[in-house]
């Protein structure tokens, strides 16, 4: 079996089901039978209820966080219209700041970490070697190939922009992922208000109960009619779309014996009921699944709270002044287009037209113009003085929002050079950094652990070679976000690089300092480059030693060209000997060796030969000159 982590801890050592097991589940054939483990409906609610009044100090901020900032994503139950739909937009906004900069900040978001539109995670193994092999490439590349093909099928990027937006606005968000053979991958993002959490001693959620509002009908078809109470029979036929509340609680098993795969003895439960005096007994239906199949992350968490805090909430106050500020500008405009009127007595009987074009009969003394109104009072408001203060303010809501960090170019300024930009970015990247961790620890590592087993599961994989069984796989996000903050460290190479050079023109021996394996591979990696676009170390030396095998036989074929040419310029140069026969200086020499070989020969054994070069030859003038006979 192939083992997987992410470079911490992973509770994803055994396979996950990667569905819902609903009823009896299937069971081991070594495994022996076992009751199953009825959940305590009651006990349950009880717990439900607790879970509502700890969140209950979160309700007041969540509402108003959604009336400024996300007016249709709150589901918090009002007292006494537990059947009623919340208002889905708030009349009283006249600036919808506020809104528009949430938007620009989950799309940056959804395009800044889970772009559908690039690769933003990649595979790899803790031996840096075998990922680099032939079969580790191939195979770690087709399984990331398959998974984003399964996010590219299913909701999975509508639900992460919906998700980002939640996050952001309340600071806590969740999800499920469920995937089966009939319906295939799909993920469920809850609204804030229907869901409450509850956190294991790692300060991990692990618990979730959540309120979904169905009419019978549904209810009926989802569980069947046999689950609803006799109470409740009757009443789905009569009035099928009447609603009930349905609670579902998500949370692990206390007591799981090992391998049972029964869905009543599976590590996590899953129980539905309904809420209310008609089904607080007994459950709609019992299942589970081998691990916790939602995520619940948090913007930032303050020591032992479960729900976290949001950029929202400190942009709170600034979209709360800039409503007011945006009502006194509205009615300032409206008195001094409408100013309150000074309308004459006499005409109360009668009444006062001043509509445009209206015509009013007014007697008057002699000698005065007739009147019948006048402006009780005259404004002049100072509208540009008030627009400049409400920008002011709508700026700071969009900074409090990040949406800055999303515009690579600054807006309205000319002249700004690309180190300037470089260094902004840097800074904004720096502050939203701690946020990026805590979505990779919280989101991004569960949801890749919790994909690779429902598709193992699934048997969406491709077979695993045989040199990688038993090795544990890494996970590296490459997101345009965690790819910037990457490339802040990348400048120092660059610096490091450019010094080396203008050192090298001065003393050459710098060059020698360098690795440029190590740079250029540590470069590719900081750029998100898969590791197939980079050669192994053995193939780099492949190359090289060819390369020198191809330098040396070059220079052998050079070396061979200039004898030839050296021989060819020795042919042609004109040589004549004593006898007055002409020749060429080749023939010269060759006659020369041959006479130094029959010397040698002819010489006593022990003796060296004496240089017998004949002082008779006469060379011409086209002769070189050290072949000259010389007096």
């Amino acid at each position: 079996m192939l083992k997987h982590s992410h470079g911490i801890p992973s509770t994803t050592d055994i396979p996950v089901a990667g569905r819902e097991a609903y009823g009896t589940g299937e069971q081991s054939g070594t495994a022996r039978y076992r009751p199953p483990i009825r959940a305590d409906v009651p006990a349950l609610a009880r717990r439900y209820q607790a879970l509502l009044r700890r969140r209950s100090p979160w309700d007041t901020a969540w509402q108003s966080l959604a009336d400024h900032f996300l007016p249709t994503r709150c589901r918090l139950r009002q007292q006494g219209q537990e059947d009623q739909e919340n208002p889905m937009l708030n009349s009283g906004l006249v600036d919808a700041t506020g809104i528009l900069a949430m938007r620009t900040l989950a799309a940056g978001l959804q395009g800044g970490l889970t772009s559908p539109a690039r690769p933003w995670f990649r595979l790899g193994l803790d031996d840096a070697d075998l990922a680099r092999s032939r079969p580790g490439q191939a195979w770690l590349d087709e399984v990331a190939a398959r998974m984003r093909a399964v996010f590219h099928r299913c909701n999975f990027y509508n639900a992460m922009h919906t998700l980002y937006a939640e996050l952001a606005t309340f600071g806590t968000a969740f999800t499920f992922e469920l995937a089966d053979p009939q319906q295939g991958f799909r993920f469920m993002p809850l609204c804030a208000g229907e869901y409450v959490l509850d956190c294991d001693a790692s300060r991990k959620v692990d618990t979730v109960f959540r309120r979904s509002s169905m009419t019978l009908r549904q209810i009926v078809q989802t569980f069947g009619l046999s689950a609803l109470p006799e109470s409740l029979r009757e009443a789905a036929s009569r009035n099928a779309d009447e609603r009930r509340n349905v609670i579902q609680a998500v949370y692990p098993r206390m007591e799981c014996p090992p391998g049972m795969l029964a869905a009543m003895h599976m590590p996590v439960a899953s129980v539905y009921w309904l809420e209310g005096r008609d089904g607080g007994e007994h459950a709609l239906r019992e299942s589970g699944f081998r691990h916790f199949p939602g995520f619940g992350p948090r913007w930032d968490v303050a020591g032992n709270d479960v729900y976290g805090r949001s950029p929202a909430m400190d942009a709170l106050p600034d979209c709360r002044m800039l409503q007011q500020m945006g009502i006194t500008t509205l009615k300032a405009i409206h008195k001094a287009v409408d100013p309150p009127m000074s309308v004459s007595a006499a005409l109360r009987s009668v009444g006062l037209d001043l509509t445009p074009g209206g015509i009013n009969y007014v007697d008057s003394a002699p000698g005065q113009s007739p009147q019948a109104a006048t402006p009780l009072l005259q404004v002049n408001p100072d509208l540009s003085t008030a627009r400049r203060a409400m920008e002011s303010v709508q700026n700071q809501i969009r900074s409090g929002l990040y949406n800055d960090l999303f515009k690579l170019i600054l807006e309205g300024r000319s002249g700004v050079t690309a180190s300037e930009i470089a260094a902004r970015e840097e800074e904004k990247l720096v502050l939203i950094g701690p946020v990026l961790e805590r979505l990779h620890d919280e989101l991004f590592i569960p949801l890749m652990d919790r994909t690779f087993e429902c598709m193992r599961e699934l048997d969406m994989l491709p077979p695993c070679p045989p040199e990688l069984a038993g090795r544990r796989l890494k996970v590296e996000f490459v997101s345009l976000l965690a790819q910037a903050r990457k490339l802040v460290g990348v400048s120092a190479a660059d610096q490091y690089l450019a010094l080396t050079l203008r050192a090298s023109t001065a003393w050459p021996e710098a060059l020698d300092t360098l690795n440029v394996d190590h740079l250029l591979d540590n470069y590719a990696d900081s750029l998100g480059l898969p590791v197939s676009l980079t050669r192994s170390p053995e193939e780099r030396e492949h190359l090289r030693a060819a390369r020198a095998e191809t330098a040396r036989n070059a220079a052998l074929t050079n070396s061979l060209k200039q004898g030839a040419d050296l021989v060819q310029q020795l042919a042609q140069s004109p040589l004549t000997d004593q006898q007055g026969k002409k020749g060429s200086v080749l023939d010269g020499l060759v006659n020369l060796l041959g006479h130094m070989a029959q010397t040698a020969a002819a010489a006593p054994n022990g003796q060296e030969a004496e240089n017998t070069f004949s002082p008779g030859l006469v060379t011409t003038k086209d002769q070189p000159d050290h072949l000259r006979e010389r007096p």
